[in-house]
Parts: C-alpha cells; sequence; structure tokens
C-alpha cells in the first residue's frame, strides 16, 4: 500500500495532558505535515510570511512621492539658501566669494534692516491679536445662526480667496484721501453726530497712505479685512468639536454665557487658539504682497510700509545682492522661529474634560 505523503500529527497536549483544543471551535487541533515529520511553515493570510523589511519597504514606497517632492522643492532650497546666504553672491559676477556670517553681521548693523523689523514687529502686533479677536467673535455668532448660515460662512470667507493684488488695489481707492469711501463714511457719521448737537470738529480727511503714523495701521485693517475669514473656518471647528452636554450642565448650574466661555469655551478652544496664533505669525511676518502693491519699491512715506520679507526681495533683485537678501531670510527665519517656540510654551496646555 502506497504511504500517503501528508498524515495528521497527533493532537497535542497541554501541560495537564489533556489534548489542546481551538478555543474559537472547542475542537481538538491536528495540523497536516510531511511524512518526515516536519510541519509545513505556517502561512496567514495565503500569502506566508511577512518580515519587518517587507513591512518598512511598502511604507518607503508609499511615501517616496512626497519624500521626493519635500527633497526637491523643499529641503534643497533650504540648505542651497542657507549656503548662498555665507558668499558674497551678486547675480551680475561670476565669482562668488565665501564670506562667511560677513552678510549676517551686515544685516545686523544695518539700519533700513532694523527700521523694516521694526515696522513688521508693529504690523504684527496689530493683525494678530485684533484679527483672531474678530474671527473668533464671528465665529462665536455664527456658531449659534440656524437660518442661512451657510451663505453668512460664504460671505466672511470669500475675502480669502481673493488675490493679495486685487485686494490692495480696491483698498487703495476706499484710502484716498479726498474720494475715497472710507472717509466719506466717516465725514457723514461726524456730520450726523454733530447735527445731532455733540461738539465735534469737522471731520478733515485722513490721509491713510500718505502720512506715516497711518501707514502700517492701513495695511493692518485691510489684512484683518482680507484674512479673517480663514481664522473663522478654525475656529467654527474647534466650537463644533466641544459637546454640548457640558453648555447644558452649565446652564442648568445657573452659569451665564460669559461664565461658560470662561470655563468651557475658551479651556477647550486652546489647541484650536495655538494653531491659529501661529499660523497668524508665521502670515504676518511675510508680509510682502500688501507693501508691494500699495506703494513704490521704495517703500511708502519715510520707508513706513517697508517690511522685512519686501526688504529681503529688494536687495536680492532690485540690488542683485542675492547672498544679502538670504542672509535677511534667515534672520526672519531665526525671529519666527522664537516666537512660534515661546507661543507653543504659552497655549501648549490642554484640558482635559473626559469623564473619569
Amino acid at each position: 500500500m502506497k504511504e500517503n505523503p501528508l498524515t495528521p500529527l497527533p493532537p497535542s497536549r497541554g501541560g495537564n495532558g489533556v489534548p489542546a483544543t481551538d478555543s474559537a471551535t472547542g475542537r481538538r487541533e491536528a495540523a497536516l505535515v510531511p511524512a518526515s515529520g516536519t510541519p509545513f511553515p505556517r502561512r496567514e493570510g495565503g500569502r506566508g510570511v511577512r518580515g519587518p523589511w517587507n513591512d518598512n519597504l511598502t511604507g518607503w514606497l508609499f511615501a517616496l512621492p512626497h519624500l521626493i517632492l519635500f527633497t526637491v522643492f523643499l529641503l534643497v532650497p533650504v540648505v542651497y539658501g542657507f549656503y548662498i546666504s555665507l558668499h558674497r553672491w551678486h547675480i551680475l559676477t561670476k565669482i562668488q566669494p565665501f564670506v562667511g556670517f560677513a552678510n549676517y553681521q551686515a544685516a545686523l548693523a544695518d539700519d533700513i534692516f532694523w527700521l523694516a523689523l521694526r515696522n513688521t514687529l508693529y504690523f504684527v502686533v496689530l493683525v494678530v491679536p485684533l484679527g483672531n479677536l474678530v474671527s473668533l467673535l464671528l465665529a462665536l455668532g455664527l456658531a449659534n445662526v440656524k437660518r442661512f448660515s451657510t451663505i453668512y460662512k460664504v460671505s466672511y470667507y470669500l475675502p480669502v480667496v481673493i488675490s493679495i493684488a486685487v485686494v490692495a488695489v480696491l483698498w487703495r481707492w476706499l484710502y484716498n484721501t479726498q474720494v475715497g469711501l472710507l472717509n466719506l463714511y466717516l465725514k457723514a457719521a461726524v456730520d450726523g453726530l454733530r447735527g445731532l448737537g455733540l461738539p465735534l470738529a469737522g471731520f478733515e480727511p485722513i490721509p491713510w497712505l500718505a502720512n506715516p503714523s497711518w501707514v502700517m495701521p492701513s495695511i493692518a485693517l485691510m489684512s484683518i479685512w482680507w484674512g479673517a475669514g480663514g481664522n473663522m473656518v478654525l475656529y467654527l471647528a474647534g466650537l463644533g468639536a466641544i459637546p454640548d452636554d457640558y453648555y447644558e450642565a452649565a446652564r442648568i448650574d445657573g452659569a451665564n454665557g460669559w461664565q461658560q466661555f470662561r470655563a468651557i469655551t475658551w479651556p477647550l478652544l486652546r489647541p484650536t487658539v495655538l494653531f491659529c496664533l501661529v499660523i497668524s505669525v508665521l502670515g504676518s511676518f511675510q508680509i510682502f504682497g500688501q507693501s508691494y502693491v500699495l506703494f513704490a519699491p521704495g517703500s511708502g512715506p519715510a520707508r513706513s510700509g517697508l517690511t522685512l520679507a519686501l526688504y529681503m526681495y529688494l536687495q536680492g533683485f532690485n540690488q542683485y545682492e542675492i547672498g544679502y537678501g538670504a542672509a535677511i531670510a534667515y534672520l526672519l527665519f531665526a525671529i519666527v522661529l522664537v516666537l512660534t517656540a515661546v507661543q507653543f510654551r504659552l497655549f501648549s496646555k490642554r484640558e482635559d474634560y473626559t469623564p473619569r
């Protein structure tokens, strides 16, 4: 009689001598093995055993397209830009000598650099807190709107999708000293209050873009209008993630609206606030289009509209001092990095309201 190459193994026994059983079916196990007695390797899902190397290779293959784009379009330019900042790199010369950190020393000794930094910080101080406050107020108001809420959200978000060049041209007309709508509305408001008997002086048109004292507030007001809708959407998402049960319990305990905001909304909205602040600071320090479109490359009366990003552009592409412009860019990066770390330090605490 011909021997069968596959013979069942005898039932395996546990520590007490009882044959082992399958925990799911309660039936005893029996494995097919060759006649030699050596079991076949266990196969999972019909594909065999996969080692950690195969799993890692699959993950790297999925990430490879993004890694290529990240390396070519971000990592290499960042490293090469820093390399350029260490050279006296003029676009019209064939030789770019290595100067070390001389470009950085020259920037720190440049009065115009400090003027541009002061203007940029002034813009950040105006835009970041006021812009986030406006966005948060819009989100709080729209969170309770039931009818036509989508129309309101789209209306407030619409300026975000408009090009900054279009926004700057539009607001240049609004800021016109003689025929701008902003001065006309202010004059009408003052005349109306005087008509009610209030002792107000006659309205003098405000030179929004001609007076150095008004230049940066004008740019900030335009930027807040332009970007408030973006953070508003983020705050709406953060508010929507807060369970309604917390507010219902607070109302039962007699808490008013302000108490609910202080004890529930603000603590649970802290991660969203941190994200919006970081994004706002990053965007505000990179202000470029507003000043470039509103003013000549000069930039503005008494250089009151000159910012670090614009000064970097003027040095690199108007004066062709690529190395000096790159040094300004990395100084700007260092400043933003420090401020971002401070924000994470101040707002990294998270509130946990999970029931225990």
